[in-house]
């Protein structure tokens, strides 16, 4: 881990842990003040929340928070929740993209509001944005809006492609488990020899009794 970098992630639990280097001189944390502070999240993709951490490394934060697997539409977001609770007066909240932080153009304009009222800055890379100046905070704004315009956007054409795809008859979701043939048997087998068990049937099956129980019920 590189010197003076220290990565803040959340947990299941939505506890934090921080991890850092130990200072050569006194063995202890570095406990000094820490002006750029950054945040990440990401849906599912590993790869994005790393080249996001390298991005503000590179910017100069000092501690970064993570979300991991959490959608861009999620109110609860334990990770943006802790960076405000750190943030202190002289803080720049430092991110890489609008839509990493925010759900929506309301959410990013309260949290702007309430951390300018604490004397903290906001930063973004991609969109060279700082609301230290009055045309920083409008293009903020701008760029907010940009961004939940566009996961609308987004959003229309998926249940517009996948409402047309199930006109052809295209099924989601995961598989069935237990063909047609495999579920009138297990019917068969279970009328036929009252000993016998959903266990023992699924067992032959090579599925959990569970799968078995939701085939049989048309689930």
């Amino acid at each position: 881990m590189t010197k003076g970098f220290l990565f803040v992630q959340s947990s299941p639990a939505h506890d934090f842990a921080i991890y850092g280097q130990k200072d050569k001189c006194n063995e202890q944390k570095y406990e000094q003040p820490m002006p750029l502070i950054g945040y990440v999240r990401c849906s599912t993709n590993r790869q994005m929340v790393l080249q996001q951490i390298d991005a503000l490394h590179a910017a100069g934060c000092v501690r970064i928070y993570k979300d991991k697997a959490v959608r861009a539409t999620a109110r609860k977001r334990p990770g943006l929740m802790a960076v405000r609770r750190a943030l202190k007066p002289g803080d720049t909240f430092v991110i890489t993209a609008i839509d990493r932080a925010f759900r929506s153009t309301i959410d990013a304009i309260i949290f702007l509001d309430d951390i300018t009222k604490d004397g903290i800055t906001f930063r973004s890379l991609v969109q060279n944005i700082d609301t230290r100046t009055p045309e920083g905070r409008r293009w903020y704004i701008h760029a907010a809006s940009d961004a939940e315009y566009e996961r609308a956007v987004i959003s229309r054409r998926t249940r517009e492609q996948m409402a047309a795809a199930k006109r052809r008859g295209k099924k989601f979701g995961r598989p069935r488990k237990l063909s047609k043939a495999q579920i009138a048997w297990a019917r068969k087998v279970l009328k036929a020899d009252k000993g016998r068990t959903k266990v023992e049937v699924a067992q032959e099956l090579g599925v959990c009794p569970r799968t078995l129980t939701r085939a049989l019920s048309g689930i």
